[in-house]
C-alpha cells in the first residue's frame, strides 16, 4: 500500500483531535493564560515522545538537533503570533486568515524553491480557500482588525515551517543521513516548549509557569499535548517523507470542519448551510488533490468512443 494512502488519513485523524482540542480548552482559557498553556502543552508532547521514542533520543545527532531548533523556531512562531492575533480579532476572521496557508505553502515552494506545482494543486488549494471563506462567512466573518495581521504574520512563518519539514525530510530512509522524523520533532516540541515558558515569564512573572491545579485544566492539557500535539506533529514529520507539503495544507483545512461538528455536539452551536457548503468544498478540492484527473478523462473519453463505435 501506498504511504500516501496510510499517513493521509492519518494526518486527517489529527485534524479531527484539532478540531475537538478547541471546544475542550474553550474554558481552560478563563483560568490559564494561552502562553502557560502553550508551553504545559509542547512539555507534555516532547515528553511523551521522549519516552516512547527514548532509543531514538539517545541516538541525537547534531545535524538533527539544529534542524529540529530551526523548525521548533519556526513552529513556536507560527501559533505565538497568531495565539495573540485571537485576542484583537474574531475567531471567524482568525481561521479563514491562517487558512491562507493553503495558498501561501505552494505559491512560496513555486516562488523560493522553484518547485513545479501541478495546474490540479492550484485548483485544489484555491477551492479549499473558497471553501473556508464561506465557513468563516457562517461563523461571521467581518471587516479586518489588527489581529487579522497579526495572524497572517503567524500564517507566513508557519507556511515556511511545512517547507523547512518538507525540505529536511527525506525519502531515501536506507541512508545513513536520513533524518529521523522523531528525535526531530521532539527537539521541535521541546524548543517550543522553552520558547513558551519564556514568553509567559516575560509577560505574566514567575506566577504564569505555575502548575495547575485543576482537574479541568488538565483534562485539556493532555488531551491537546498528547493527541493534538504530540501525535499531530508526530504523524506531519514522517508524513511529509511522502507527502508533498501542499497536500499538507490542504488537510489541515479539515481542522475548521471537525471544530463545528464537535461544537455542535459539544457546545451546541449550530450548522448553517454555508458550513455544509464549505466543508463539501474543501472535501472535494482534498479529491480533487489525490485523483489522477487525465486518467480519468482517458477513460471517460475512451468510454463515449466505444459507445459511438457500437452505434
Amino acid at each position: 500500500m501506498s504511504k500516501i494512502k496510510i499517513y493521509l488519513p492519518l494526518m486527517v485523524l489529527g485534524t479531527a483531535f484539532w478540531g475537538i482540542s478547541f471546544p475542550i480548552s474553550k474554558e481552560a482559557f478563563e483560568t490559564v493564560s494561552p502562553y502557560t498553556f502553550m508551553f504545559y502543552r509542547f512539555f507534555i508532547a516532547a515528553l511523551a515522545l521522549s519516552l516512547i521514542f527514548y532509543k531514538q533520543v539517545l541516538k541525537l545527532d547534531r545535524s538533527t538537533v539544529r534542524k529540529g531548533l530551526i523548525s521548533g523556531i519556526l513552529l513556536f512562531m507560527g501559533i505565538s503570533w497568531q495565539t495573540v492575533g485571537l485576542k484583537y480579532t474574531s475567531s471567524s476572521n482568525a481561521s479563514f486568515i491562517a487558512g491562507i496557508e493553503v495558498v501561501l505553502i505552494p505559491l512560496f515552494a513555486f516562488l523560493f524553491m522553484k518547485k513545479a506545482i501541478q495546474p490540479k494543486m492550484w485548483a485544489a488549494c484555491i477551492l479549499a480557500l473558497v471553501g473556508l471563506y464561506t465557513i468563516a462567512m457562517s461563523s461571521g466573518f467581518s471587516n479586518f482588525r489588527v489581529g487579522d495581521l497579526f495572524v497572517f504574520i503567524g500564517s507566513l512563518f508557519y507556511s515556511a515551517y511545512v517547507l523547512y519539514v518538507g525540505k529536511v525530510s527525506t525519502i531515501d530512509t536506507s541512508s545513513e543521513s536520513a533524518l529521523d522524523a522523531r528525535p526531530f520533532v521532539i527537539v521541535q516540541l521541546f524548543t517550543c516548549a522553552v520558547l513558551g515558558g519564556a514568553l509567559a515569564l516575560v509577560t505574566q512573572g514567575a506566577s504564569a509557569i505555575v502548575i495547575p491545579l485543576s482537574i479541568d485544566i488538565w483534562t485539556a492539557l493532555l488531551f491537546v499535548g498528547i493527541l493534538s500535539t504530540a501525535y499531530m506533529y508526530c504523524i506531519q514529520n514522517i508524513a511529509q517523507k511522502y507527502i508533498e507539503p501542499e497536500k499538507i495544507a490542504l488537510t489541515y483545512l479539515c481542522e475548521p470542519i471537525f471544530a463545528t461538528v464537535f461544537a455542535y455536539f459539544l457546545l451546541n452551536e449550530g450548522i448553517t448551510s454555508k458550513t455544509v457548503i464549505g466543508g463539501s468544498l474543501i472535501l472535494l478540492s482534498m479529491f480533487i488533490s489525490e485523483v489522477n484527473i487525465s486518467r480519468y478523462y482517458k477513460r471517460i473519453r475512451d468510454f463515449i468512443l466505444l459507445i459511438n463505435i457500437k452505434d
